[in-house]
């Protein structure tokens, strides 16, 4: 658990023209990540059918919309490629000679529809209106109009002699232009350079404002049901043809064109499927050829010479949120902790410290129970709500207010050289505690004798300096005399020369200032302490001041502030201290990431089922 483990090598020899239907089962696991052992012999399978794949992808533009409209069947491939092409042009050319000239209806019907929906507004802006719309509509053959909606604040452009009235609207503005017939097209042109829409007045529009408002609600109507006809006629031919089956296999196809492309070749009649998978007892890869039928055969074997295995983490489901701490590097290399069962508690910790409260930090508990649902990293928030919560009940603080509840240690505000020098007394645990992690990781490079001789020394040294500066009378000085001899004396054995050494001891000097000052840097867990105790108090003393019918308007508006302030705060700053004070002892992310295959798209929702 404290140390990544490195993915299998995995083999899969099928028939080329099982290899698409073989790798989308292998990639719905989730578990594989391909790599070719030869990439000159790398084969393309997909070559023969690339036209076919460029056509679908000239038809989507046109035609997904109303494709999406079914469900894709998931089923797996069960010819081969080419045929599976061909076959399913096939039949989309056959829809198409039917369908396009329903489509073209249906446009028609939807683009009459949205201009009739914008007139409609428009005549309603009017209604009531000193406006005659009978004038309008009766206007001609000399005389035409139209009416333009532009963005907010355009100034209107239009060839003389043309007339324009503007008309109500809200974040647009709307005008309605009357204009010479001849001059009309040229006021069209215009509205259309300055990014404006044309509603246009069809011929049958006729009447005043009432009537023509009436005739397109009855338009409206009219071509609504039609659209609903048209569509129902395109659902049918979708079915007829048994599009369901023929797009899922492209949309495979077209899935392993972008994300594979090739695998290596096995012959002329089968291929090698290769790479590396975090599935290390091969439960779920079999069980993925099993359901894809396919003549294939899985071994795992040793990896390539020189091959670098992706590392991955496995952790227990409460400690895995705290994994993107050190995702935030990369991932831990194979000599290196994996510092996530560290920060399930180091983490709540100092956020629990930094915002004690037993009422807010409930608060967070149950908006991290509601995100769970849909955000696996909301455990993060419920694990430091609840270390709130504790620290609340240490602080005697509910919601800011502190003599509901009797402080179980102490209560900021009161003791604050205490609450600044706790914080500094658990970061010399925590970086003692990184430095033995780095002899963790040495230990597994191989290097452990060169940390005992040397960097051990250094520990010890650090040891003995908080010790001389914390407890004077204790001895700490003795301790920091042993560990810089012991650095010393390490470093002389190792580098065996005068120029060495006075490089070991540059490297002391940097790396034992630094350790102070990481130290150092926790002080603002209990600088943040004594600011959110202290905005609190703030807050409950406005209420206290405030009339009564204010005081709780005050002190939850006070709270939700706090929340979602310092929520912000203390959680950048518990991050900061992660990162770059306990992170830089031990933590270099030089492993490789784990990228698995994405599965292949297995049903087009959004339609009738």
């Amino acid at each position: 658990m404290f140390r990544p483990l490195a993915t299998r090598w995995f083999e899969v020899l099928c028939p080329r023209t099982e290899s698409v239907r073989t790798l989308a089962e292998l990639a719905r696991t989730g578990a594989v990540e391909l790599e070719l052992r030869r990439p000159d012999a790398a084969d393309e399978p997909l070559r023969d059918i690339a036209a076919g794949l460029a056509e679908y992808q000239r038809l989507l533009p046109r035609y997904q919309r109303y494709w999406q409209r079914g469900r894709l069947r998931r089923g797996p491939l069960g010819s081969a490629p080419t045929q599976v092409m061909q076959r399913a042009l096939g039949r989309i050319e056959a829809w198409r000679c039917e369908a396009d000239p329903l489509i073209d209806q249906l446009q028609a019907v939807e683009e009459e529809l949205t201009g009739l929906k914008w007139l409609e507004q428009i005549i309603g802006k009017l209604r009531g209106s000193m406006l005659d719309f009978s004038r309008i509509t009766a206007s001609g053959p000399l005389l035409g109009t139209f009416c333009a909606i532009l963005p907010g604040g355009t100034v209107l452009d239009l060839p003389a002699p043309a007339l324009a009235r503007s008309v109500p609207w809200d974040a647009e503005d709307c005008w309605m232009i009357l204009a010479p017939a001849e001059r009309l097209e040229a006021a069209k042109a215009r509205v259309k350079a300055q990014q404006g829409r044309i509603v246009v007045r069809p011929g049958w529009l006729r009447g005043d404002a009432v009537t023509a408002h009436a005739r397109i609600r009855a338009r409206r109507s009219f071509l609504s049901r039609r659209a609903v006809h048209l569509t129902a006629e395109l659902d049918s031919l979708f079915d007829e043809y048994a599009l369901d089956a023929s797009l899922g296999e492209v949309l495979w196809l077209d899935w392993f064109s972008r994300r594979v492309g090739g695998l290596e070749c096995a012959g002329e009649h089968l291929s090698w499927i290769t790479g590396w998978t975090d599935d290390l007892e091969g439960t779920a890869l079999t069980a993925a050829l099993e359901r894809a039928g396919t003549r294939a055969l899985l071994r795992f074997a040793p990896p390539p010479p020189g091959a670098r295995p992706p590392l991955v983490l496995r952790n227990p489901p409460w400690i895995r949120p705290f994994e993107l701490f050190a995702r935030a590097l990369g991932v831990p290399g194979g000599d290196e902790a994996d510092p996530s069962p560290l920060l399930a508690v180091v983490v709540p910790l100092l956020f629990g410290y930094m915002f004690g409260d037993v009422g807010q930090g409930l608060v967070l508990v149950a908006v991290g129970v509601w995100l769970m649902r849909r955000f696996d990293a909301a455990r993060l928030l419920v694990l430091c709500g609840a270390s709130a919560t504790l620290f609340g009940f240490l602080f005697g603080s509910v919601f800011g207010v502190e003599h509901l509840i009797p402080a179980l240690w102490l209560h900021p505000l009161e003791e604050p050289l205490t609450v600044l020098a706790v914080p500094l007394g658990f970061a010399v645990l925590l970086l003692s505690l990184g430095q033995l992690l780095a002899g963790f990781g040495a230990r597994g490079a191989g290097r452990l004798r060169h940390w005992v001789e040397v960097d051990a020394g250094l520990l010890v040294l650090y040891l003995g300096l908080v010790l001389m500066l914390a407890l004077p009378g204790v001895g700490g000085g003795w301790l920091a005399l042993l560990g810089l001899g012991w650095y010393v004396i390490g470093s002389w054995a190792r580098a065996q020369r005068l120029l060495g050494m006075l490089a070991a001891l540059g490297h002391l000097a940097e790396n034992g200032l630094q350790l102070l000052t990481n130290t150092l840097s926790f002080a603002r867990v209990g600088a943040f302490a004594l600011a959110h105790a202290a905005l609190s108090s703030a807050i409950v003393t406005m209420a206290v001041a405030a009339p009564g019918w204010a005081a709780p308007i005050i002190l939850i508006a006070g709270n939700v502030l706090i929340i979602l302030l310092e929520g912000l705060v203390v959680s950048i700053q518990t991050t900061r201290l992660v990162l770059f004070e306990l992170f830089n002892r031990f933590l270099r992310g030089t492993g490789r990431v784990f990228s698995p295959l994405p599965a292949p798209p297995a049903v087009v929702t959004g339609g009738p089922s």
